[in-house]
Order: structure tokens, then sequence, then C-alpha cells
């Protein structure tokens, strides 16, 4: 991620009012991250970040539900993978 990136990301996570960020799946080209907060936030679709060079921005919501269908899918592959059930 460029310097300018982070820097927007930053932003975007201090006006979402969230605590930080972690790191998502790469999806499609995108380097993804989701806000982290201090307790859990009921407020709509899922909230998402993609970043692409110095581009940086929030997903749309339709791309955003598709991402999380597919980390929940990355992340049961990878459970699967960590107890040998490949």
């Amino acid at each position: 991620m460029t310097r300018a990136a982070k820097k927007e990301l930053k932003n975007i996570i201090h006006e979402m009012s969230a605590k930080g960020y972690r790191r998502g799946y790469d999806w499609k080209g995108y380097e993804v991250y989701e806000p982290v907060y201090a307790k859990p936030m009921y407020i709509g679709g899922p909230l998402v970040i993609f970043v692409k060079g110095n581009k940086v921005w929030l997903a749309p919501h339709d791309e955003g539900e598709e991402y999380i269908h597919y980390s929940i899918l990355k992340a049961d592959e990878e459970e699967r993978r960590a107890a040998g059930q490949t």
C-alpha cells in the first residue's frame, strides 16, 4: 500500500469512528480492509474498504456483500486446511 493510500485509509477509518482496521483477504486485485469497532456495530450493509494503488474507496453495498461471502468461504477453507481436512 502506498503512503498516500495508507493516509486515506486512516482518514476513512477515522470518519467511520472505528478504532482501527484489519486486513482482509485480497479480492479481485484489491487489498481489502475492514473497520474494527470497540463494540459491535449494527449499521446496515457490510463496510469494506478497497485499496488499489493510490485509490482508496468504501465498497458499494453489492460489492461489500459479495466480498463478505467470499471471505467467509475463504476462512472456512483455511480452517479445514489447518484441521487437515483439505
